[in-house]
């Protein structure tokens, strides 16, 4: 995937546990991980690494436009 920039800032500890300052996604990577277990009902993480997932057809569109805004990856002209 391209890189975009998403202007979050934060310390190594708080991106990685928490608490986030926002609610974005962008901060509390472990709480994220965790929430996404729970969604695909993996207890552990060799669980969690043999979940089967489903590529979306819109995939291919999902996030263009902030690589077009920020002339990045797909979104370059």
């Amino acid at each position: 995937g391209t890189r975009i920039k998403v202007g979050a800032t934060g310390s190594l500890k708080q991106i990685l546990f928490g608490p986030a300052e926002v609610d974005d996604g962008s901060q509390n990577l472990v709480g994220a991980i965790t929430t996404c277990m729970g969604n695909v009902g993996a207890r552990n993480l060799p669980e969690f690494q043999q979940t089967e997932i489903i590529i979306a057809p819109s995939i291919r569109t999902e996030g263009k436009l902030f690589q077009t805004v920020q002339n990045v990856g797909m979104g370059t002209s």
